[in-house]
C-alpha cells in the first residue's frame, strides 16, 4: 500500500523459516523490514534503526519477548515503538502479561499471515496517526510558546515605552524589540528630517556607522520612499525593480512598515522601519509582521506625544521665565536675585548628586528642572501691596502675615495650569518650589507647618539658596552681611532651618557660592574667613 511504502517492520523471531515467510509478505505490502533471532540482536537493531512496528516472538531463547518488550519501554529511544506479540501459549494469563508487558496486540500461533497484516497495518496506521499528532501537538506548543513571549515582549515594550523619558529611549527600546521579536539580523530606522525632507538613517542594526551615515532618501525614493508615501506596510519574499520595468526577486524576506502617528495626514508619518535577514531565511509570518507593526505604531505615537512635550515644556520654560521676571517691574532688587539664585541652585545641586545622602534622588534632569523653576520661587508677591512688598523698614506682624500668603498666591496661579491627567515636572517643580521654600525643616515655618522629607526636595534647596543670597544681598530694610556670616548663620540653623544633610554639602562648596556672590552680587564688602567649628 502506498501509504505504508518505506515504512519499517522489526521481526524478533528465533525459528528461520516464519521470519523468512513473515518477512517475504511484508515486502509484497511494501514495507522493509529487519530481522533479529533473539532479544538483545532485535533491541539493539531497535535502538540503533528506530523500526516503526515490532513483531516480537515471545518464547525467545535467553530474554523472552515479555522481558525484551518491557526493555523496549525502559529506553527513550524505543519506547514509543509499537509491538505485535507471537506466541503459542493463548491462556488469558498470557494475553494479559504481554498487554501489561507494553504490547499493542496479541496473535497466537499459528496464526493467518492474512490477519497478520492487517493487523500490522491497523497498529502502523494507529501508530503513525500518534506520531502526526504529537508532532501537531509539539508544533502547536511551539507556536503557542512562540506567540507567548511576543505578546510579553509587546507588553514589556508598552510598559516601557510609557516610561520612556527621551527620543533616544523611544528609539532604543524600538530597535531591541523588534529584534526580540523577529531575531532579524538587519534593521534599519529611517525618520523624516525636517530640514530637508529626506529619510535618514537614526539606528540600525547590522549595518556598519559609515553606511549608515550615507543613509540619505528623499521621500518618494525606494522602497521606503513608496512605504512613507503611502503609508502602507510592504512585506515580500523579495522585492525590486528590474529592468524595463520588469519585477526583480532579490533572496531576502523583508519587512517594511511607516512610522504613523496621525492616520489623518501624511505629516502623521515620521518614518520608515525597515526588518530584514531573518536567521532561518524564511518569510515573516502574517503574526510576525502584525508585530512589527504594532511595534512601529506605538513607537511613533510615543515619538510625537515626546515631540509635543518637548515643545510644550520649551514653550512652558519661556512663559515660565517671563513670568518669573515679573517680580523684577515691581521690585528692582529681585533683578539679579533671581539670577544668582538659579546659578546657586546649580552649585549645590550638582554637589548633592554625588552625595551618598542623595544617592537616586537627583539626576541631570531634576537639576536642569531646579535651575529653571529656581527664579520663580517668589512669584507669589506680585500679589502683595506695593506699600508692603517695597517699605523702606522691617514690617509690622499684620504686614508679615500679609508678606507670607505670596508662597499661596504663587501656588494658586501656577496650579492653574496643572492638568493632573498628563503632568509636566517643570510646572509641578515650580508649584512645589514656590509652596514650600518658607517651610523650615524643624516643621516651624509657612504655610503648612510641614517638616522634614515631607518638604519637597526642590524646595529644601532653594529654601537654602534663597536664605544665603538674602543674608548676602543689600535690601532697602536692610545691610548686605559677608559670606562668612551667611555661612555661619545657615550652619547654627541646620537641622532647624534647613535640612542637615544639605547644609553638611553646602559647607562643602560654599567658596563656590562666594565666587557667584562676588560676580554677580550688589557690591557689598569682601568675603571674610569662615571659622569651621
Amino acid at each position: 500500500m502506498a501509504d505504508e511504502t518505506n515504512s519499517v517492520v522489526l521481526i524478533i523471531e528465533d525459528e528461520p523459516e516464519l521470519r523468512f515467510v513473515v518477512n517475504a509478505h511484508l515486502r509484497a505490502a511494501s514495507f522493509d523490514v529487519l530481522e533479529a533471532g533473539d532479544a538483545a540482536t532485535g533491541l539493539a537493531l531497535a535502538a540503533s534503526k528506530g523500526p516503526d512496528l515490532i513483531i516480537m516472538d515471545i518464547g525467545l531463547p535467553g530474554m523472552d519477548g515479555i522481558e525484551a518488550t518491557k526493555a523496549l519501554r525502559r529506553d527513550l529511544r524505543t519506547a514509543d515503538i509499537p509491538v505485535i506479540m507471537l506466541t503459542g501459549r493463548t491462556g488469558a494469563k498470557d494475553v494479559v502479561r504481554g498487554l501489561e508487558a507494553g504490547a499493542e496486540e496479541y496473535l497466537a500461533k499459528p496464526f493467518d499471515l492474512t490477519e497478520l497484516l492487517a493487523r500490522v497495518r491497523t497498529v502502523h496506521r494507529l501508530a503513525r496517526t500518534r506520531k502526526d499528532l504529537d508532532k501537531l501537538n509539539a508544533r502547536l506548543e511551539a507556536e503557542v510558546d512562540a506567540k507567548t513571549k511576543r505578546l510579553q515582549l509587546l507588553n514589556d515594550f508598552m510598559r516601557d515605552l510609557n516610561q520612556s523619558k527621551s527620543r533616544d529611549d523611544i528609539l532604543d527600546l524600538l530597535m531591541r524589540c523588534v529584534e526580540d521579536v523577529t531575531s532579524a539580523t538587519r534593521i534599519s530606522l529611517l525618520l523624516r528630517n525636517g530640514a530637508d525632507d529626506a529619510l535618514t538613517c537614526e539606528r540600525a542594526l547590522g549595518i556598519d556607522a559609515e553606511t549608515m551615515r550615507k543613509i540619505h532618501l528623499t521621500t518618494d525614493e525606494g522602497i521606503a520612499g513608496q512605504v512613507f508615501q503611502s503609508g502602507k506596510t510592504i512585506s515580500a519574499k523579495a522585492y525590486g525593480r528590474g529592468s524595463k520595468g520588469r519585477t526583480a526577486y532579490a533572496q531576502d524576506a523583508f519587512v517594511s512598515t511607516p512610522l504613523v502617528a496621525k492616520l489623518e495626514t501624511q505629516d502623521g508619518v515620521l518614518g520608515v522601519l525597515n526588518v530584514t535577514d531573518k536567521p532561518d531565511d524564511t518569510p515573516f509570518s502574517e503574526e510576525e509582521v502584525e508585530c512589527i507593526r504594532s511595534i512601529a505604531d506605538a513607537a511613533a505615537i510615543a515619538l510625537d506625544n515626546d515631540t509635543r512635550r518637548v515643545q510644550l515644556q520649551q514653550s512652558l520654560r519661556v512663559l515660565l521665565q517671563t513670568v518669573g521676571h515679573l517680580a523684577e517691574y515691581r521690585d528692582e532688587e529681585t533683578t539679579r536675585h533671581l539670577g544668582r539664585v538659579a546659578l546657586l541652585s546649580r552649585i549645590l545641586a550638582n554637589e548633592l548628586a554625588r552625595s551618598t545622602s542623595f544617592t537616586g534622588e537627583i539626576s541631570e534632569d531634576f537639576i536642569e528642572l531646579l535651575v529653571q523653576a529656581a527664579p520663580m520661587h517668589d512669584i507669589g508677591k506680585v500679589g502683595i501691596p506695593d506699600d508692603i512688598l517695597m517699605k523702606p523698614g522691617a514690617l509690622t506682624d499684620e504686614e508679615f502675615q500679609i508678606m507670607k500668603t505670596h508662597t499661596e498666591i504663587g501656588r494658586r496661579v501656577l496650579s492653574q495650569a496643572l492638568d493632573p491627567t498628563r503632568p509636566v515636572p517643570l510646572l509641578q517643580m515650580c508649584i512645589d518650589i514656590v509652596h514650600c521654600h518658607h517651610e523650615r525643616f524643624d516643621g516651624a515655618g509657612y504655610p503648612r507647618r510641614i517638616a522634614g522629607k515631607d518638604i519637597p526636595l526642590a524646595a529644601r534647596i532653594i529654601a537654602l539658596v534663597d536664605a544665603y543670597d538674602a543674608i548676602t544681598s543689600r535690601r532697602r530694610y536692610k545691610n548686605a552681611k559677608p559670606h562668612a556670616q551667611a555661612v555661619a548663620i545657615i550652619k547654627g540653623d541646620s537641622g532647624t532651618h534647613f535640612d542637615p544633610a544639605i547644609v553638611e554639602v553646602f559647607l562643602r562648596c560654599h567658596t563656590r557660592f562666594d565666587d557667584v556672590r562676588r560676580r554677580f552680587g550688589d557690591g557689598i564688602e569682601e568675603s571674610e574667613p569662615v571659622m569651621m567649628q
